[in-house]
């Protein structure tokens, strides 16, 4: 195992090896709360792309970033690997930096993740979903089968095209223009993929589709907050509140104006939310009405 410090006084990063995979950890803020906010982004939501979030939020918490096995510079994790696997990964991670009890954030893929490490470790205090994914319907079976077969035979505008339109919603990049922007940004990145990035979607998306399906019967009794965009229709808001209802103390908030981007296009309210799941303070910035579990 190897263990690397590349350090400021409050930021660190950490390259660790686990079954002979990397798993990342940057660290911001540390010791700045007694309990660390842990991060898992989305696919392509890997620690340098989610800094500026990943900063605002630690201006006020100890906030852990990790890039897990098959996401941001730790490689492929072939998808014959579990999410269960990647949950091992994280646990391991976090013991080796001596962290117990943590505050989870996970977003769109990310999200998957942080579900299942809920249900199979103790110590997650407050669960934070952005855009949570139980399950694929069968209509994105088909639109993840369909880009992969469009990436297999190198249809890249075919597949940054269609990609796109499933992150963001195209009826509202005609009025809104920072998710039209956001849309063009997305496309162009996808144009322009490395080999690895491309092997990447490859592999987790055909892990989503093996092993993305959450059991929802089995979430722990832990606070939880679920939010997205109310436009997201590639992960649409009966199905977030789906999440939030299986849960004794869940909640779901529906983000006016933005998509599955919300991080881009609500970027305040997406800190404020966060922030206010950690805080407790949700019923005051966002209203006494939030809808509750059942």
């Amino acid at each position: 195992m190897t263990l690397l410090h590349a350090l400021t006084q409050e930021n660190q990063f950490h390259a660790l090896s686990f079954e002979g995979f990397p798993i990342h950890l940057q660290e911001y803020s540390k010791g700045k709360s007694d309990i660390p906010l842990v991060f898992i982004g989305g696919a392509f939501q890997n620690i340098k792309q989610v800094e500026k979030l990943s900063s605002a939020l630690a201006k006020d918490n100890w906030v852990i970033v990790i890039d897990t096995p098959g996401n941001g510079d730790t490689g492929v994790l072939p998808h014959t690997f579990s999410f269960d696997f990647i949950c091992r990964a994280i646990h391991f991670g976090l013991k080796k930096l001596g962290v117990d009890v943590i505050n989870l954030l996970g977003c769109s893929y990310g999200s998957i993740i942080a579900m299942r490490y809920a249900q199979k470790y103790l110590g997650v205090e407050k669960l934070i979903l952005a855009s949570a994914m139980e399950k694929l319907p069968d209509e994105l079976v088909y639109d993840f089968n369909l880009l992969l077969f469009q990436l297999e035979w190198n249809r890249m505008d075919e597949f940054a095209n269609g990609f796109t339109n499933l992150m963001t919603n195209p009826e509202l990049r005609e009025t809104n223009k920072l998710c039209r922007i956001t849309a063009d940004k997305l496309r162009n990145a996808l144009l322009n993929s490395t080999t690895g990035i491309k092997e990447q979607f490859r592999h987790n998306t055909l892990r989503i589709l093996r092993d993305g399906q959450t059991d929802l019967s089995l979430m722990p009794d832990v606070d939880a907050t679920v939010f997205t965009g109310e436009h997201d229709h590639f992960v649409p808001v009966a199905a977030n509140e789906r999440v939030a209802a299986s849960f004794k103390r869940g909640r779901f908030i529906a983000v006016p104006d933005a998509d599955h981007m919300i991080h881009v296009e609500k970027f305040r309210t997406m800190i404020d939310i966060v922030l206010g799941a950690i805080n407790g303070t949700l019923d005051e910035e966002f209203g006494s009405d939030l809808p509750k579990a059942a």
